[in-house]
Protein backbone atom coordinates (compact mmCIF):
# COMPACT_ATOMS: atom_id res chain seq x y z
CA UNK A 1 0.00 0.00 0.00
CA UNK A 2 1.62 3.02 -1.02
CA UNK A 3 1.78 6.01 1.85
CA UNK A 4 -0.32 8.02 0.19
CA UNK A 5 -3.41 5.64 0.21
CA UNK A 6 -2.13 4.65 3.79
CA UNK A 7 -2.28 8.17 4.77
CA UNK A 8 -6.11 8.40 3.51
CA UNK A 9 -7.13 4.95 5.59
CA UNK A 10 -5.77 6.51 8.53
CA UNK A 11 -7.89 9.87 8.71
CA UNK A 12 -10.73 7.66 7.20
CA UNK A 13 -10.09 6.13 11.39
CA UNK A 14 -11.68 3.12 12.22
CA UNK A 15 -14.41 1.28 10.66
CA UNK A 16 -16.27 -1.66 9.56
CA UNK A 17 -13.28 -2.88 7.41
CA UNK A 18 -10.65 -0.89 9.03
CA UNK A 19 -8.76 -1.52 12.50
CA UNK A 20 -5.94 0.21 14.42
CA UNK A 21 -3.75 -1.59 17.03
CA UNK A 22 -0.61 -0.25 18.72
CA UNK A 23 0.53 -4.07 19.19
CA UNK A 24 0.47 -7.24 18.11
CA UNK A 25 -2.25 -9.08 20.92
CA UNK A 26 -5.16 -11.65 21.22
CA UNK A 27 -7.06 -8.55 20.08
CA UNK A 28 -5.83 -8.79 16.41
CA UNK A 29 -6.55 -12.09 16.09
CA UNK A 30 -9.89 -11.67 17.46
CA UNK A 31 -10.16 -8.52 14.85
CA UNK A 32 -8.83 -10.94 11.59
CA UNK A 33 -11.43 -13.17 12.49
CA UNK A 34 -14.26 -10.55 12.57
CA UNK A 35 -13.15 -9.32 9.42
CA UNK A 36 -13.34 -13.05 7.81
CA UNK A 37 -16.75 -13.82 9.18
CA UNK A 38 -18.01 -10.21 7.72
CA UNK A 39 -16.80 -8.85 4.52
CA UNK A 40 -13.29 -8.53 5.38
CA UNK A 41 -10.76 -5.67 6.20
CA UNK A 42 -7.65 -4.41 6.79
CA UNK A 43 -5.83 -4.15 10.37
CA UNK A 44 -3.10 -1.55 10.79
CA UNK A 45 -0.80 -2.49 13.35
CA UNK A 46 1.37 0.44 14.65
CA UNK A 47 -1.46 2.77 15.40
CA UNK A 48 -3.46 4.31 18.63
CA UNK A 49 -6.91 3.99 19.12
CA UNK A 50 -7.51 7.39 17.77
CA UNK A 51 -5.20 7.30 14.66
CA UNK A 52 -1.69 8.37 15.83
CA UNK A 53 0.87 6.53 14.67
CA UNK A 54 3.30 5.51 17.30
CA UNK A 55 5.07 2.55 14.91
CA UNK A 56 5.95 -0.72 15.80
CA UNK A 57 9.14 -2.52 16.32
CA UNK A 58 9.45 -5.01 13.53
CA UNK A 59 12.36 -7.97 13.45
CA UNK A 60 13.51 -9.97 10.66
CA UNK A 61 10.63 -13.09 11.34
CA UNK A 62 8.24 -10.20 12.62
CA UNK A 63 6.01 -10.43 9.63
CA UNK A 64 5.96 -14.10 9.53
CA UNK A 65 5.43 -14.63 12.96
CA UNK A 66 2.83 -12.77 13.32
CA UNK A 67 0.99 -14.43 10.26
CA UNK A 68 1.34 -17.61 11.34
CA UNK A 69 0.09 -16.38 14.80
CA UNK A 70 -2.85 -15.60 13.02
CA UNK A 71 -3.55 -18.97 11.66
CA UNK A 72 -2.32 -21.52 13.83
CA UNK A 73 -4.99 -20.25 15.97
CA UNK A 74 -8.11 -20.08 13.75
CA UNK A 75 -10.34 -22.33 12.56
CA UNK A 76 -10.88 -22.48 9.34
CA UNK A 77 -7.31 -21.15 8.82
CA UNK A 78 -7.08 -17.64 8.09
CA UNK A 79 -4.37 -16.95 5.46
CA UNK A 80 -3.27 -12.84 5.78
CA UNK A 81 -1.55 -10.93 3.40
CA UNK A 82 1.54 -9.00 5.22
CA UNK A 83 2.94 -6.27 4.43
CA UNK A 84 5.75 -3.39 6.33
CA UNK A 85 5.60 -0.12 5.76
CA UNK A 86 6.93 3.49 7.36
CA UNK A 87 4.88 6.34 7.78
CA UNK A 88 6.46 9.58 8.86
CA UNK A 89 9.60 7.52 9.75
CA UNK A 90 7.86 4.87 11.72
CA UNK A 91 6.69 0.86 11.08
CA UNK A 92 3.17 0.25 10.41
CA UNK A 93 2.43 -3.63 9.92
CA UNK A 94 -0.50 -3.84 7.49
CA UNK A 95 -2.79 -7.25 7.51
CA UNK A 96 -5.18 -7.57 4.82
CA UNK A 97 -8.04 -9.98 5.61
CA UNK A 98 -9.88 -11.57 2.89
CA UNK A 99 -13.51 -12.56 3.67
CA UNK A 100 -13.93 -16.24 4.30
CA UNK A 101 -15.93 -17.95 1.79
CA UNK A 102 -17.18 -20.95 4.24
CA UNK A 103 -18.33 -19.33 7.47
CA UNK A 104 -17.80 -19.11 10.32
CA UNK A 105 -14.26 -18.74 11.46
CA UNK A 106 -13.54 -19.29 15.02
CA UNK A 107 -10.54 -18.82 17.58
CA UNK A 108 -10.20 -20.95 20.45
CA UNK A 109 -14.10 -22.05 20.21
CA UNK A 110 -15.59 -18.26 20.14
CA UNK A 111 -16.89 -16.47 16.80
CA UNK A 112 -16.83 -12.80 15.93
CA UNK A 113 -18.11 -10.75 13.83
CA UNK A 114 -17.70 -6.95 12.44
CA UNK A 115 -20.01 -4.64 13.96
CA UNK A 116 -19.74 -0.80 12.84
CA UNK A 117 -15.79 -0.57 14.52
CA UNK A 118 -15.83 -3.02 16.96
CA UNK A 119 -15.53 -6.74 17.15
CA UNK A 120 -18.82 -8.77 18.75
CA UNK A 121 -19.39 -12.04 19.68
CA UNK A 122 -21.47 -14.18 17.29
CA UNK A 123 -24.87 -15.43 19.38
CA UNK A 124 -25.80 -19.46 18.88
CA UNK A 125 -28.44 -18.08 16.19
CA UNK A 126 -26.26 -15.61 13.70
CA UNK A 127 -23.80 -18.39 13.75
CA UNK A 128 -26.23 -21.09 12.09
CA UNK A 129 -27.40 -18.49 10.12
CA UNK A 130 -24.32 -17.52 8.45
CA UNK A 131 -23.24 -20.85 8.01
CA UNK A 132 -26.05 -21.96 6.21
CA UNK A 133 -25.75 -18.55 3.92
CA UNK A 134 -22.05 -19.59 2.88
CA UNK A 135 -23.21 -22.63 1.88
CA UNK A 136 -25.74 -21.73 -0.24
CA UNK A 137 -28.65 -23.08 1.91
CA UNK A 138 -31.42 -21.61 4.67
CA UNK A 139 -32.89 -23.15 7.32
CA UNK A 140 -36.45 -23.58 5.60
CA UNK A 141 -34.56 -25.89 3.08
CA UNK A 142 -34.30 -28.89 5.89
CA UNK A 143 -36.75 -30.96 7.35
CA UNK A 144 -39.10 -30.04 9.73
CA UNK A 145 -38.76 -31.97 13.01
CA UNK A 146 -41.63 -34.58 13.45
CA UNK A 147 -43.62 -33.46 10.48
CA UNK A 148 -44.71 -35.96 7.98
CA UNK A 149 -46.70 -35.46 4.68
CA UNK A 150 -49.99 -35.90 6.40
CA UNK A 151 -49.12 -32.29 7.87
CA UNK A 152 -49.28 -30.91 4.88
CA UNK A 153 -52.88 -29.32 3.31
CA UNK A 154 -53.09 -30.93 -0.43
CA UNK A 155 -55.87 -28.78 -0.75
CA UNK A 156 -53.41 -25.80 -0.89
CA UNK A 157 -50.93 -27.92 -3.34
CA UNK A 158 -54.03 -28.15 -5.67
CA UNK A 159 -54.89 -24.69 -5.22
CA UNK A 160 -51.04 -23.94 -6.49
CA UNK A 161 -51.09 -26.56 -9.29
CA UNK A 162 -54.17 -24.27 -10.70
CA UNK A 163 -53.45 -20.87 -10.28
CA UNK A 164 -49.67 -22.44 -12.34
CA UNK A 165 -51.77 -23.91 -14.57
CA UNK A 166 -53.73 -20.36 -14.88
CA UNK A 167 -51.09 -18.87 -16.05
CA UNK A 168 -50.72 -20.35 -19.03
CA UNK A 169 -46.85 -20.79 -19.40
CA UNK A 170 -46.35 -24.05 -18.90
CA UNK A 171 -49.00 -26.77 -17.36
CA UNK A 172 -48.58 -28.92 -14.28
CA UNK A 173 -50.27 -33.12 -15.00
CA UNK A 174 -48.39 -34.26 -11.58
CA UNK A 175 -50.12 -34.80 -8.38
CA UNK A 176 -49.75 -32.61 -5.51
CA UNK A 177 -47.44 -35.37 -4.06
CA UNK A 178 -44.98 -34.96 -7.06
CA UNK A 179 -44.97 -31.67 -7.08
CA UNK A 180 -43.89 -31.56 -3.45
CA UNK A 181 -41.18 -33.81 -4.49
CA UNK A 182 -40.21 -31.88 -7.22
CA UNK A 183 -39.89 -28.81 -5.27
CA UNK A 184 -37.76 -30.61 -2.71
CA UNK A 185 -40.38 -29.86 0.15
CA UNK A 186 -40.01 -33.51 0.70
CA UNK A 187 -36.82 -34.67 2.21
CA UNK A 188 -36.23 -38.10 4.10
CA UNK A 189 -40.17 -38.57 4.11
CA UNK A 190 -40.19 -35.34 5.92
CA UNK A 191 -41.62 -32.15 5.63
CA UNK A 192 -39.44 -29.07 4.97
CA UNK A 193 -40.22 -26.19 6.77
CA UNK A 194 -40.66 -24.14 3.45
CA UNK A 195 -43.34 -26.98 3.16
CA UNK A 196 -44.78 -26.65 6.56
CA UNK A 197 -44.83 -23.15 5.99
CA UNK A 198 -46.33 -22.74 2.51
CA UNK A 199 -48.68 -25.58 1.80
CA UNK A 200 -48.87 -26.81 6.02
CA UNK A 201 -52.28 -27.28 7.94
CA UNK A 202 -51.13 -25.17 10.83
CA UNK A 203 -47.76 -23.61 9.44
CA UNK A 204 -47.58 -21.43 12.33
CA UNK A 205 -47.63 -23.59 15.18
CA UNK A 206 -44.80 -25.46 15.30
CA UNK A 207 -42.78 -22.22 15.47
CA UNK A 208 -44.63 -20.77 18.26
CA UNK A 209 -44.14 -23.89 20.12
CA UNK A 210 -40.79 -24.24 19.56
CA UNK A 211 -39.15 -21.31 20.49
CA UNK A 212 -40.23 -18.00 22.66
CA UNK A 213 -40.35 -14.40 20.68
CA UNK A 214 -36.52 -13.63 22.13
CA UNK A 215 -35.42 -17.22 20.66
CA UNK A 216 -37.17 -17.74 17.87
CA UNK A 217 -34.93 -17.27 14.47
CA UNK A 218 -34.65 -14.22 13.01
CA UNK A 219 -33.97 -15.94 9.19
CA UNK A 220 -36.52 -13.78 7.01
CA UNK A 221 -39.14 -15.86 4.88
CA UNK A 222 -39.87 -15.21 1.37
CA UNK A 223 -43.20 -15.80 0.21
CA UNK A 224 -42.81 -18.08 -3.25
CA UNK A 225 -44.68 -17.33 -6.26
CA UNK A 226 -45.73 -20.27 -8.88
CA UNK A 227 -42.79 -19.20 -10.94
CA UNK A 228 -40.02 -19.37 -8.53
CA UNK A 229 -41.65 -22.83 -6.97
CA UNK A 230 -42.29 -24.75 -9.72
CA UNK A 231 -40.65 -23.28 -13.75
Amino acid sequence: MKNEELRKVIKRGKSETIEFKESFDNGTIETAVAFANTQGGIILIGLSDKSRIKGVHIGKETLKNWANQISQSTEPRIIPEAEHTKINGKSVVIFRIKEFPIKPVSVKGRCFRRVGNSNRIMTLQEIAEVHLQSIGTSWDAFPAQEKILDDIDLKKVEKYIKEANATGRRKIKDSPTEVLKKLEFIKERKATWAAILTFGKEPQRPLLQSASKEQQPFFSLSYISCDYLYF
